[in-house]
């Protein structure tokens, strides 16, 4: 009996790791997940608790430590859904270890109708969502200094 394969679709992102270096390549996103409607979404694969992910570079395949990527960017016609920006928007300022400043929008839908910035940094259990003009950005809350609203 074989094992069932779980169909997945190529996705590139661009990774900022913790020592400033970037590596750009093709993660392998599953067309189904668990836990929503649709694809997986860059965060679930980086929140999903495997320690390394796979990414497919011109030069091979490289196995990144995720709790080292400092931040995933991804395209947000690739990743973006209509239910991403439930919410109240928030524009803020995040400043990671690497002393970089990154402004974009966050969005902000929690239950007992908190919507403040703390309460979003507090209860995101993974990566940050975080939309700049075409690209969702992912951020690692270990590696991030401040958020500024």
């Amino acid at each position: 009996m074989g094992k069932n394969k779980i169909e997945k679709g190529a996705r590139t992102a661009k990774f900022q790791l913790s020592n400033g270096n970037w590596i750009e390549g093709e993660t392998y996103l599953s067309l189904y997940d668990e836990h929503h409607l649709g694809a997986q979404k860059m965060d679930d694969l980086l929140s999903r608790g495997d320690r390394f992910i796979p990414v497919k570079t011109e030069t091979g395949v490289v196995l990144l430590n995720v709790s080292h990527i400092l931040q995933a960017k991804i395209d947000s016609q690739q990743e973006e859904d209509d239910l991403m920006r439930l919410g109240e928007k928030h524009t803020v300022t995040v400043k990671t270890i690497l002393g970089e400043e990154i402004r974009g929008e966050i969005y902000i839908s929690l239950p007992d109708g908190r919507t403040r910035v703390k309460d979003y940094a507090n209860a995101t259990s993974g990566f940050f969502r975080l939309f700049l003009d075409d690209v969702i950005v992912y951020l690692n809350p270990k590696l991030v200094l401040s958020i500024h609203d």
